[in-house]
This record gives structure tokens, C-alpha cells and sequence, in this order.
């Protein structure tokens, strides 16, 4: 009996062992990439009625980048890229478009740069799921099709006049528009309170606390979660005495979330990698453009201006309107209005907070710190702009006269 249970067992197990053999033999001989490039060359005999194109062998094509540190084998899948006959075909087959950009495709010749700069994804990967991600251990998965403009920075140093990037110039019109400067650093200037935004798309994905995050667990979604409601993202840890995001929620459309993410990862596009150098004869260099000097009719004109520059709009509202959330602050959980500012401090002491910062007092003193305080800009602003801003608070009041232009 005992030697009848051992024959049955040997007989189950060999038969496992051989179906695994059997799987992995058939991918080895029928790869995906293989059915890929095969029915490329049957649609491609189709297009040009060359029947000898149909029964072309399959193999693995690359690209490979030694400068770049870079071989890619997006072409063994997209053979068609560079083909003008395949524009009509679906993908994977179609050939790459011009993006509506007279000479696009010649300025940027995919022998030479290859697939992975632009779009990211594992270039050396010829399976679909593995190219394209996201997979363990490859922290840079293929990019949505909204957000691959966020690395022309990588060799375009000035994308405001760049045709094609327009998407960029809109974000940073919003960035402004937020105050973003305000609360962050971006290439050591701005602020503190927030993480250096250019380093975002640099660390790992390890780096980040997907705890409350569904989907997929890559830094371009864990940052569009973040835009889309930052509090759910980073609640904090009331136990361990850490707050709330301070960042707020400015109930950005789905639009304007892709936007601000594919800012964000142009900022650290612009980051020299060594991992991934570039040739600096890649690189397109800014056109120079000589240096306007600006004028102001008047100091309350010049710190309207500061204001909105340094991104003292995010905290406390266009024209400082306020607002903004801060969990547990006094004054009703809110940034204050400085509308009335001018009722309650004199010019001098403005100047001073905005010098050295101040940090709000809590509505419940047993409760957390508020996640937003006023940083110190000691350093940051000059004399001349302190004293601009001063002058445009107190001009913000609407029941006292406004200052004559000086």
C-alpha cells in the first residue's frame, strides 16, 4: 500500500515537472516579442506587396546607446517605428509620429536616442509586461502618454518656446498660479517646508509610503494621488507626533494633475544622472535673452509682485484672500486673510514676521502642531522687497486709503 502511495506521488510530481518543462520550452521557442515581430512582417507584406517580407525569421533588434548607457529593444515590438509606410497601422506596428513638428522625427533620429529617454520603460526587456511596467526592482516604468513632455528637459534647457511642449509652459502658469515656490525648494530656491521638487522623480519608489495608495505603486502615481488629495496620501501619524501633509488641497481637475506632474518630472529631468548621462552635445542650450529691467509705479505695484513671485499665494490665497486649510490652527483651522492685516500690526511688525518667520498657535494645545507655518524669508528677500510687501498688505485693506504711488 505505502509502495502504491509513492508510485502515485512520483507519477503526479514527474508529471508537474514535465508540464513545467514543457511551458517553459514553448516560451523559449514562441517568445511574445516573436508573435509580435511575426505579425509585424505580415502586415508590413501587406503594405509594400512584398510577399517575402511575411516569412522574414524573427529576431531580437536593439538599439544600443554606450554613451547614453542605454540599449533599448523597443524596436524588436515596434519594428514599424521608423517606417512612414506603417503610419496607418495600430499599435504596436504604427510608425512613431511627428507630433504635428516639421522635422520632429529627423532631430530626433531613434539610432541615436533611442526609445527609454523620452518614454522611459526597460529598454532592455523584450517582454511586454517587464518593457513596459511596472515591474519590481525598475524604478522608471513606461510613462503615460500626458506625461512623457515632462522629459524634453532632459536635453532641452528652455521648453518656454519649444513647439510641442506647450503642455509645460500651461503648468507652470498654474505652479505660479499655487504659490508652489512658496512652500518648495526647486534647484535650492524656494522654501523648506515641502521636499526639493527637482529630486521627486530621482529617488525610489521605496521612498515613498504607498500605505494609502491603490493602483499601481510608482513615483508618477503616488505623486498625481498626491495632487489629487494630498491629506488621504499623507495623513500623518497623530501617535508618533507627525502632522498631516501641509500640503493643500486646491482641488486640482484631472487636467491640471497630469499637468503638475509632468512638471514635476521635468524639474528632476533637468537633474544630470550618471546612471543615465546625456551628451552635452545632446543638450540644447537656452537662447540668451537680454535681461529686462523692471519697473514699478509704486511700492504697493512692486510688492503685488513679490508676493505673487515667491508664492505667498499658495498659503494665503490671491491676494491674500486666505482660505487655505491648517489643521488645528487658531482662528478657525484656516491661514488668515490678510486683508486686514493693517487693523492689527504696524508696518514694522509685518516686516519683522516676514523676516523671521512664525509658527501659528494651535487650536487645541493637547492636539498636533499645525502641518503649514510661516517661514522665515531672512535672506530670501531683500530689504527692498520686504518693505514692497509691507506696502501692498496695508494697501489690501479696503476701509483705509490706499498709499500714493512712491
Amino acid at each position: 500500500m505505502k509502495r502504491s502511495i509513492w508510485n502515485w506521488l512520483f507519477l503526479i510530481s514527474s508529471f508537474g515537472l514535465g508540464f513545467m518543462a514543457g511551458v517553459l520550452l514553448w516560451q523559449e521557442l514562441f517568445p511574445e516579442w516573436a508573435g509580435v515581430q511575426r505579425e509585424y512582417n505580415h502586415r508590413l507584406a501587406q503594405v509594400t506587396g512584398d510577399r517575402s517580407k511575411a516569412w522574414a525569421f524573427p529576431k531580437v533588434q536593439q538599439i544600443h546607446l554606450p554613451e547614453l548607457k542605454r540599449t533599448d529593444r523597443c524596436v524588436t515590438c515596434h519594428a514599424g517605428i521608423s517606417n512612414p509606410k506603417m503610419a496607418d497601422q495600430p499599435q504596436p506596428f504604427r510608425t512613431h509620429p511627428n507630433l504635428g513638428i516639421p522635422g520632429f522625427l529627423e532631430k530626433h533620429p531613434f539610432n541615436e536616442i533611442g526609445c527609454t529617454v523620452c518614454h522611459h520603460g526597460q529598454g532592455s526587456a523584450v517582454e511586454k509586461k517587464a518593457a513596459h511596467g511596472p515591474v519590481p526592482h525598475w524604478e522608471e516604468p513606461l510613462l503615460a502618454k500626458g506625461l512623457i513632455v515632462g522629459t524634453c528637459t532632459t536635453c532641452h534647457q528652455n521648453t518656454d518656446e519649444l513647439k510641442g511642449a506647450e503642455r509645460l509652459k500651461q503648468a507652470m502658469v498654474l505652479f505660479k498660479e499655487k504659490g508652489c515656490i512658496g512652500c518648495h525648494n526647486l534647484h535650492s530656491k524656494g522654501m523648506v517646508v515641502g521636499p526639493e521638487l527637482a529630486e521627486t522623480f530621482t529617488k525610489s519608489s521605496d521612498q515613498f509610503d504607498f500605505k494609502y495608495i491603490r493602483g499601481e505603486k510608482t513615483v508618477s502615481h503616488w505623486v498625481e494621488e498626491h495632487f489629487r488629495n494630498p491629506q488621504a496620501v499623507t495623513p500623518g501619524y497623530p501617535k508618533l507626533g507627525a502632522p498631516e501633509t501641509p500640503m493643500p488641497n486646491y482641488g486640482l481637475s484631472e487636467e491640471e494633475i497630469r499637468l503638475l506632474t509632468a512638471l514635476t518630472i521635468s524639474f528632476s529631468s533637468e537633474e544630470e544622472s550618471e546612471e543615465h548621462p546625456i551628451p552635452a552635445r545632446y543638450r540644447v542650450a537656452a537662447a540668451s535673452k537680454p535681461v529686462e529691467a523692471v519697473t514699478y509705479a509704486s511700492k504697493v505695484e512692486q510688492g503685488a509682485a513679490v508676493f505673487e513671485k515667491y508664492g505667498c499665494i499658495g498659503c494665503h490665497g490671491p491676494q491674500g484672500r486666505g482660505g487655505i486649510k491648517n489643521k488645528n490652527m487658531d482662528m478657525g483651522e484656516e491661514v488668515p486673510p490678510l486683508t486686514y492685516v493693517s487693523d492689527g500690526y504696524s508696518k514694522e511688525e509685518i516686516k519683522e514676521i516676514i523676516r523671521e518667520g512664525r509658527y501659528p498657535a494651535r487650536s487645541n494645545r493637547e492636539g498636533l502642531a499645525p502641518p503649514l507655518w510661516m517661514p522665515s524669508w531672512k535672506g530670501k528677500l531683500s530689504d527692498e522687497e520686504i518693505d514692497a510687501v509691507a506696502e501692498y498688505l496695508f494697501s489690501l485693506n479696503p476701509d483705509k486709503p490706499k498709499a500714493s504711488a512712491s
